[in-house]
């Protein structure tokens, strides 16, 4: 591996671990709800109960969760960062057709990022980020353990 590129690996991993140290990821204040403990985002851990609501909206939305919402909290960390990918390929040559199809395509988060000729149409590349409640939640750096706090 060049030099540089472990420069650039030991830079992201610095950045990572200060996001996750101060809390970044959320840095707008939110009021509490009812019912939920009493934690805010300064707080270092998030509470069992905004934990167990977006464990039953990924749930609710058709995610495969596992039975624990311990180990669906870790699963979902994992995802953090992560993409999917789909190949789809176009017959049409008419713009429209391909347009709406990209459209569609983009309207359930997908985003091309290659294209390449095939006979009678084209191929097209996609990628999305996979969804991570906990990230969208501003939730995960509650869940990095700190260096030296004994977890």
């Amino acid at each position: 591996m060049p030099q540089f590129c472990r420069y650039i690996l030991v830079i992201a991993a610095f950045a990572v671990l200060a996001v996750a140290m101060c809390g970044c990821d959320n840095p707008v204040s939110r009021s509490l709800t009812e019912g939920d403990e009493a934690t805010t985002t300064d707080s270092p851990s998030m509470s069992y109960t905004k934990l167990k609501a977006l464990y039953e909206e990924a749930k609710a939305a058709g995610e495969q969760v596992p039975g624990d919402i311990l180990e669906w909290a870790k699963s979902d960390l994992k995802k953090i960062g992560t993409w999917d990918y789909k190949i789809v390929s176009i017959s049409s040559e008419s713009e429209e057709a391909i347009l709406n199809e990209l459209k569609r395509l983009g309207s359930q988060r997908w985003e091309c990022f290659w294209v390449e000729p095939k006979p009678g149409g084209k191929r097209f590349y996609m990628k999305r980020a996979t969804r991570s409640y906990l990230q969208i939640a501003g939730g995960a750096s509650k869940f990095v353990p700190v260096p030296g706090s004994g977890e």
